[in-house]
């Protein structure tokens, strides 16, 4: 049975509208208007979000989400007030967490200091669970999803990572996410996230050829040994420039691939960035800290911008490239490719971010106009756009918890599922983040493990998530059931089902029913929840 069912739901996913199909005349229907933005910018289409905005209008649900206020509701707060974590400054996550043992530490210090040393990122990735599926203010967490991949950095690179990334998320993302680009761009680049994951405070000046000479002659007077004094300079010189942040500031983070810049544009910002690093220590702060003895202070050229000398600070060169990058047009052309590509379709129309690009120019990058300008296109409203985009495993997780109701009582539970299907919150080893086109996610090993999960989901097998007995209702002599199946579809899918899909909740339904041709009430309603979370069109947005 399910075999047949992945077959349908892999036949019907590709058969959706494609990006590149011809343009109908046909217009949206107003619910359509209303399912489609919400399809977009929240993390699950609840029947209840539908009729909210058809009451107050369109207008008024951006305007209020956009204007940020209370995440709400009252339960969601109180959650999240209980971690601790989350408002620590890296310092402070460091004295907690990474505590030196005594020398005659016990069994149980040890296994105390683990779990404390765990606790940061648990309690981080449950609180982005619980804002996804909770928040009242979901646009913003939508916006913050974008940007996190944006401005990527995982904890796979290791320690000290998990000190840093709370901070990031809270002093990065979540505190620009309604502001502009730039600043978010300035807060990545001075984070302690950043320069540990793009190895930018590993990146100083190369030691002369006179500092080589000293260490080799050295290390053969230590050692009695002229080859290990030479292997000792050979190592030192390597450790010099490092290019990994440079290129992918100006490759992932502004520019764009292969645009205006030149590999000696790459080398001018790698050299502005020595000395850009890490504060060592708690009584350090644990935060980003420059390094005069790390930088080359010299005058660069970069992009044709003569950058002088800085003879104060040392950080003038690179704060003066990020101006220029956060300014330019090529990083306006590209951040509104990614926006419209995300929002609207995987091949963004033209026209569209042509429009968007023109926006970030003339507003200061603000991310909140750019972002109205999406919404008051014609583009985003077309239906060549309705349901054009497939969901990546976590859209999919969040907004089947959403739409069911389900309570998230272990958060562990949650990131195992998202693990499972490959796509686990800051956890990307790619500089890139995870990729938000079908192409990356559609395939028939991606497809069965999301009926696995939706199916486990609704017949309780997972653990700590589960859907409520209410939200299936009640099947009795005074519903039919096929009465009853259809209110699950207005309820899991607002946008409606296919043809097929209907035909094959009916088959399930006949092959339910028992002799008094009345189905199992306990059977049934996992069985159709589950394969609407499975369906289809529950994967397209």
């Amino acid at each position: 049975m399910l075999g047949t069912l992945l077959t349908l739901t892999l036949t019907l996913v590709h058969a959706a509208p494609a990006a590149s199909r011809q343009v109908r005349d046909s217009s949206l229907t107003e619910r359509e208007q209303v399912v489609h933005l919400l399809s977009r910018f929240t993390n699950g289409v609840r029947a209840v979000d539908v009729e909210r905005v058809l009451e107050i209008g369109i207008d008024s649900w951006i305007d209020q989400q956009l204007a940020g206020g209370p995440s709400g509701p009252l339960t969601l707060s109180t959650r999240l007030e209980e971690l601790d974590t989350l408002r620590m400054s890296p310092s402070e996550a460091y004295l907690h967490t990474f505590m030196a043992l005594p020398e005659n530490a016990t069994r149980k210090d040890r296994i105390e200091r683990d779990q404390r040393r765990r606790l940061l990122k648990r309690e981080l990735l449950e609180s982005i669970a619980l804002r996804s599926i909770y928040s009242d203010q979901q646009l913003q967490d939508v916006l913050c999803d974008f940007w996190r991949n944006h401005f990527n950095v995982s904890y796979t690179k290791g320690y000290p990572a998990d000190i840093y990334i709370s901070d990031y998320e809270r002093t990065v993302i979540q505190a620009h996410v309604v502001g502009s680009f730039e600043a978010m761009l300035s807060a990545s680049a001075h984070h302690p996230a950043m320069m540990h994951y793009l190895d930018n405070a590993l990146s100083r000046r190369p030691p002369s050829s006179s500092k080589l000479s000293e260490i080799a002659n050295r290390v053969r007077r230590e050692t009695g040994s002229k080859e290990r004094g030479e292997e000792a300079a050979e190592i030192a010189a390597e450790r010099g420039l490092n290019e990994n942040y440079a290129r992918e500031l100006l490759e992932l983070h502004t520019l764009g691939v292969d645009r205006t810049y030149k590999q000696k544009d790459v080398i001018a910002v790698a050299e502005a960035l020595t000395g850009w690093g890490l504060a060592r220590g708690a009584e350090e702060g644990m935060g980003f800290a420059f390094n005069s003895d790390h930088h080359i202070e010299s005058d660069k050229k970069f992009l044709g911008y003569v950058l002088r000398r800085d003879k104060k600070s040392g950080t003038a060169q690179g704060e003066r490239i990020l101006e220029i990058i956060a300014r330019h047009d090529d990083t306006a052309d590209f951040i509104a490719m990614k926006l419209v590509r995300y929002f609207v379709n995987d091949v963004p129309p033209p026209r569209l971010v042509k429009d968007v690009a023109k926006t970030f120019k003339k507003k200061n990058a603000s991310i909140p106009e750019m972002v109205k300008t999406i919404l008051e296109s014609e583009e985003f409203w077309s239906r060549e756009n309705y349901q054009s985009k497939f969901k990546t495993p976590r859209e999919f997780l969040d907004s089947a918890l959403r739409v069911t109701g389900a309570r998230l009582d272990s958060p562990a539970s949650y990131s195992k599922v998202l693990s499972s299907m490959g796509q686990l919150t800051y956890h990307c080893d790619d500089p890139t983040g995870w990729y938000d086109t079908a192409d990356a996610w559609l395939d028939p090993g991606v497809m069965a493990k999301r009926w696995e999960v939706a199916l486990n989901l609704t017949s309780g097998r997972l653990e700590g998530l589960e859907v409520p007995d209410s939200f299936y209702g009640t099947i009795s002599t005074s519903t039919t059931p096929l009465s009853w199946m259809r209110q699950m579809v207005a309820k899991v899918l607002p946008g409606g089902a296919s043809t097929r899909t209907l035909a094959m909740l009916h088959e399930v339904v006949r092959q339910n029913m028992g002799a008094d041709m009345l189905p199992e009430a306990t059977e049934l309603g996992p069985m159709v929840v589950g394969l609407l979370l499975g369906s289809p069109e529950f994967q397209r947005q």
